[in-house]
């Protein structure tokens, strides 16, 4: 296997700091066939609650080809993504937000890399590999370019993840069915705790909980989860065929909802359009992620035609 790190990219992240918030939202990794292009817009955010208002997107990737699962940087100064480039090789770049310019993070082959994520430290990626063997596990990936290492390495086919506090995790596994995992210090075994689950998994800012979304029985539910009581609270019920979403605080969600952004707050009754992006050329809205000081978000969608 060949691997690299760019160093000259990390600068931002590697001053990050350790905020609390960590929270991804990969793609489940496909090898074959290529993955459908998509783009990644940065959309402005003013306001909280009921004054939260969204501005007009900036297309960031602008290209035929695959750029999604957006994450930030701790600091907000970077948004990290899965790019498949003319090697068709899926690695992590890293979006500059004042420079407006693109790096390669990683470059692995046989190897793939998706849903990065910076630690808490700041110093490393946590994200979902695609193995020679085509296993799919949790790695922790140094920036310096120094040892990585799987996380729960015997919890696998892992799809998706995010993390409650610095020391756990929730899984998203693959399977019949799919299945939420949690696990402590990222070695050992994990606990299933749910079945059944989106991939959309976020721990909630300034808590120790994670939203899930339950699937079955339409309306899809958004939930929190508590790793600690082991208990699921159900929050709203999803827009039809909508499962991806990002807080942007404690009390605030936003979906996407076909060329739609939609808000809900604690309290409300249902589900407020926030913004309507058909004029803009955006479709199909999915992957969300919100910047650590809410006024950034970054919006994956598929491109005009």
């Amino acid at each position: 296997m060949t691997r690299s790190i760019v160093h000259a990219c990390c600068g931002a992240v590697l001053l990050a700091g350790a905020a609390g918030l960590v929270a991804a939202q990969p793609g489940v990794p496909r090898t074959s066939p290529p993955a459908p292009s998509s783009e990644i817009f940065l959309v402005p955010l003013t306001g909280k609650g009921a004054a939260l208002a969204a501005g007009a997107p900036r297309n960031i990737t602008n290209r035929d080809g695959y750029d999604n699962q957006p994450a930030f940087s701790h600091d907000g100064r970077a948004l990290f993504y899965t790019s498949t480039r003319d090697d068709a090789q899926a690695d992590i770049y890293r979006f500059d937000v004042a420079g407006s310019r693109s790096v390669r993070v990683t470059r692995t082959a046989p190897e793939s890399e998706y849903s990065a994520f910076p630690t808490p430290d700041g110093y490393a990626l946590t994200v979902i590999r695609v193995e020679r063997d085509s296993t799919q596990r949790l790695w922790r990936v140094p920036l310096d370019g120094s040892t990585e290492q799987p996380l729960f390495p015997e919890t696998k086919p892992v799809g998706y993840f995010a993390q409650p506090t610095d020391s756990t995790w929730v899984l998203f596994v693959l399977g019949t069915p799919i299945t939420l995992h949690y696990g402590a210090k990222g070695t050992g075994p994990t606990e299933v705790v749910a079945r059944n689950i989106g991939r959309s998994l976020h721990r909630i800012p300034g808590t120790s909980l994670v939203s899930v979304v339950q699937k079955g029985t339409p309306p899809w539910q958004l939930m929190a989860f508590n790793p600690v009581a082991r208990t699921f609270t159900a929050l709203v019920p999803l827009p039809p065929g909508s499962e991806d979403v990002a807080w942007t605080d404690g009390r605030t969600v936003l979906v996407g909802s076909g060329s739609k952004l939609l808000r809900w707050s604690r309290g409300d009754r249902g589900w407020t359009e926030l913004a309507d992006y058909t004029g803009s050329g955006l479709r199909n809205i999915t992957r969300l992620a919100v910047s650590p000081d809410g006024s950034l978000l970054a919006i994956v969608a598929d491109p005009a035609k």
